[in-house]
């Protein structure tokens, strides 16, 4: 495998959407023929992607008992719904608790339904109604050409960049854990002062209305066995852990206002406007974390929000929509600008509308623009500023974008997560198959997508690069039939392959050198030994290295109003086209 130098990107962009499986956004065929060989003709999506349509789940029948049967998948729309107005896809992906659905007070719910054991074949059981147009939701692909949520970009950068065929959710757990996850490689409820932390516990399930460190609304915790419990109050959400972009050691002494930032590098965060009760504060990572809320001040218990005035390190990272001069989506905002330096590393996070999460009915044309927003992102890599982030400039800024999704939303998929582990007692964690003894009780989650664009990814072939497919398998690929999970597999990634990679590429020490108890370390791509080992994460998604190729872009549709109706005006010092589609 070829070796890309560290330093190679001068930016990693992670783009974070919401609530998908591979098997649920890539398993549309264009001519409406079933995907994958369980309930149809092999899909056609592209060569060596793992896609299934469907599989074996209980059924409920009357009685109160219930029936194993084949569930072919159906076609839903992305914003899951259709003409049935009794299908709700809101479909619960909680860890194992929600009290706001009966069944879950009696049986198990979310994630620990569905896995069941390792069947994977509990995933009607949160409704089932066989007078419904789809009598399980889960059991459903989103269609190309829907009206309502096109989905034709993600196929066109899947088709012309990379594609990872074996990306898992690392937690086992909703939104909230999910994005800290992303973010810091952990949910453990680290108290502040607590030495050694406790890294057995983790964060299951969604925080309330609140957000920020406040008092109240304390999400349940799972234990190392998978049992959920009820969180401590002292602590509350205010998670005081390292993060890939600050650590403890550089906080300010003296309890002052101040930067928890690792030494050279900048960061930003992009995301939608935090009101306290919006559902979106929970996708924001940065306002549970003291150090990335609060600087040096620490835990701010009973403080509903964030300080996020300038000289604040919340302030002056984390940019959200609408706020401090930036628009409704600030990620274009510095993109486009160039006279402002773009940051080192950065996470996008969407708002509802732009995120793919199956949303509430609120009118007859319930449009999603997830596809078509990620698509303007990739070409905002592509051609802002003379196309400098592509390389295409006398002084090259080369930079990655990383796509992938939170969580699996509910939605089937017929990969097992690659690792899961249970232990007998509450105080370890098994020791032969879990390096370290990490996420034990609360890791892998299910498959979620995962696209890779840079100025390196691809296949070489005599007529220029084509698509790369991470793990490729099926008849006629190099793998054979796929997946082999074992240890030391490139091929299989999760949430710590990001951080490992980004750690990587810019020099980065990992999150925490004494206990390595955060996902970089023990990303499935590192090696059997924890890291540094072996193989570098991500690393097969760059084999065209040192060898630029040309920039893609992406057909979308334009999104939202505020797109049509931007000019250059309104962002001083930018190139910034209106709306960066190419149509």
């Amino acid at each position: 495998m070829a070796q890309i130098p560290a330093e190679t990107f001068k930016h990693i962009i992670i783009v974070v959407q919401e609530n998908r499986t591979p098997d649920n956004l890539f398993g549309a065929v264009p001519t409406g023929t079933a995907a994958g060989t369980v309930c149809g003709v092999e899909d056609p999506f592209m060569t060596g992607v793992d896609i299934e349509n469907g599989g074996y789940g209980w059924v409920p029948v009357s009685g109160g008992t219930r029936l194993l049967e084949l569930i072919c998948s159906m076609s839903l729309p992305l914003s899951g719904y259709d003409s049935d107005p009794q299908v709700q896809t809101g479909i619960d992906h909680d860890h194992d608790y929600d009290l706001t659905n009966p069944p879950c007070k009696q049986l198990p719910c979310g994630w620990v339904a569905d896995y069941d054991s390792g069947a994977r074949d509990g995933f009607c059981h949160e409704f089932y109604n066989p007078t419904w147009a789809h009598p399980c939701p889960s059991y459903s692909y989103v269609p190309l050409g829907d009206p309502h949520g096109d989905i034709s970009p993600y196929y066109q950068i899947a088709q012309a960049y990379g594609f990872g065929n074996y990306m898992f959710q690392t937690s086992e757990g909703p939104s909230f854990p999910a994005h800290q996850f992303v973010l810091s490689g952990t949910s453990a409820p680290v108290a502040p002062g607590v030495s050694p932390p406790d890294y057995l516990d983790f964060v299951a399930e969604l925080v309330g209305s609140n957000y920020g460190c406040p008092s109240g609304a304390v999400p349940y915790w799972v234990t190392p066995e998978g049992t959920e419990i009820s969180g401590d109050p002292t602590i509350a959400e205010c998670y005081a852990h390292d993060t890939l972009v600050t650590a403890a050691a550089y906080c300010p002494p003296n309890n002052q206002e101040g930067f928890c930032d690792r030494p050279g590098i900048t960061w930003g965060y992009y995301a939608p406007a935090a009101t306290g009760s919006h559902q979106e504060s929970i996708w924001i990572a940065p306002l549970a974390d003291p150090q990335t809320c609060y600087g040096s001040k620490g835990a701010q218990l009973g403080n509903p929000a964030c300080p996020s005035g300038p000289n604040t390190e919340f302030g002056n990272h984390v940019h959200l929509a609408g706020q401090n001069g930036y628009s409704q989506a600030p990620i274009f905002d510095d993109l486009y600008n160039c006279s402002k330096p773009f940051p080192a590393i950065s996470w996008v996070i969407p708002d509802m509308n732009w995120s793919d999460h199956a949303m509430q009915k609120i009118s007859s044309d319930v449009s999603v623009y997830g596809p078509s927003w990620v698509g303007d992102i990739i070409d905002g890599v592509g051609e802002a500023c003379g196309g400098k982030y592509w390389g295409l400039t006398q002084q090259p800024e080369p930079t990655a974008v990383i796509v992938t999704w939170d969580d699996w939303g509910g939605w089937f998929d017929h990969i097992a997560p690659w690792a899961y582990y249970r232990s007998g007692n509450t105080t370890s964690c098994p020791t032969g198959d879990a390096p370290n003894g990490w996420g034990c009780g609360y890791v892998s989650g299910f498959r979620v997508p995962l696209l890779v664009v840079s100025p390196y990814t691809g296949t070489p072939t005599s007529s220029g690069p084509t698509n790369y497919v991470s793990g490729a398998c099926g008849p006629g690929t190099p793998n054979g039939n796929c997946p082999n999970f074992g240890k030391n597999n490139v091929y299989v990634h999760d949430f710590g392959s990001i951080l490992a990679f980004t750690e990587y590429n810019f020099g980065l020490p990992n999150i925490d050198q004494v206990d390595n108890g955060y996902a970089d370390c023990n990303a499935p791509d590192w090696g059997s030994s924890g890291c540094p080992n072996g193989n570098i994460p991500l690393l097969d998604f760059f084999g065209l290295y040192p060898n630029a190729r040309q920039f893609v872009s992406i057909t979308t549709d334009k999104l939202y109003t505020w797109f049509q109706q931007a000019s250059s005006s309104d962002f001083p010092g930018s190139t910034y086209p209106g709306d960066p589609d190419d149509d």
